[in-house]
């Protein structure tokens, strides 16, 4: 009897990525100790409301990562500043078709994208996005542009094949519609398999307290809740937490896969 020969399947790559928005570094040397500490395990790190001087403070910061890097518009609510995104990726990793994908209109008073890359390890590839959600207006419920940057993100990711991890600030409450479309689709929710309480700190409560008194912002409340992220079923999940820790006034979201 001829024996066959066995198949062995590649053994599972492990991958660590860090969803923050880094409020443009407002709180530095408590987040560049933390992205430190963090960059021995890291595999990549996506980072939101990102000015170049910060970028390449960054870049300087990691030097053993790949910066790439959508510089956005100059701001209204940046002291007239220019907003813009990054992901940095472990050097050795190989990338693919990086972009940007416009989700909602850009304009000088809410400026965000979706960052999309594939990274491929041992022939095994993964697609990511990271996003800056639309912010206004700031009650963070459905509308019309809302459900629309949901749409487009999902339809982007819908014919591509492999694992796919979408996460960020979406500016966005749990129980909206908006969240719900990509549940429907398929995704994970890591926020809410996990139960985790809150993604936001007392820097964004007091930041909404103090604008309130000033303007009389009517969206003023305690929201805890901003940011997610979505797995796909090929996206092994190890580990995910948000720290409570004052980086920013959002939390890091890490998740630790296999694919």
């Amino acid at each position: 009897m001829v024996e066959r020969p066995r198949r062995f399947e590649s053994c599972p790559h492990r991958l660590k990525i860090i969803f923050l928005n880094i409020w443009h570094g407002h709180v530095w040397d408590k987040l560049q100790e933390f992205i430190l500490g963090e960059a021995v395990t890291t595999d990549a790190f996506c980072f939101t409301e990102v000015g170049p001087e910060l970028q390449t403070k960054l870049a300087n910061l990691l030097p053993d990562y790949r910066p790439f890097y959508d510089e956005l518009i100059r701001t209204d609510y940046l002291d007239g500043g220019i907003d813009g995104q990054g992901i940095f990726v472990k050097s050795g990793i190989n990338v693919e078709n990086n972009g940007k994908q416009y989700v909602y209109k850009v304009t000088k008073k809410d400026c965000g994208v979706l960052q999309t890359m594939e990274i491929v390890i041992n022939s095994r590839r993964v697609l990511i996005g990271s996003i800056h959600g639309k912010a206004q207006p700031g009650h963070k419920l459905d509308t019309k542009a809302r459900i629309a940057q949901s749409k487009k993100t999902i339809e982007f990711f819908k014919n591509k094949n492999g694992p796919k991890i979408i996460g960020g600030d979406f500016n966005l409450m749990p129980d909206t519609k908006s969240i719900e479309m990509f549940e429907k689709a398929g995704y994970r929710n890591l926020i809410s398999d996990f139960k985790i309480k809150s993604t936001r700190n007392h820097f964004s409560w007091e930041q909404a307290e103090r604008q309130y008194k000033e303007n009389g912002d009517p969206f003023f409340e305690r929201q805890d809740f901003a940011d997610y992220v979505f797995v796909s079923p090929g996206v092994k999940v190890k580990s995910f937490e948000v720290p409570n820790i004052e980086i920013s006034d959002h939390l890091p979201l890490i998740l630790d896969f296999d694919i």
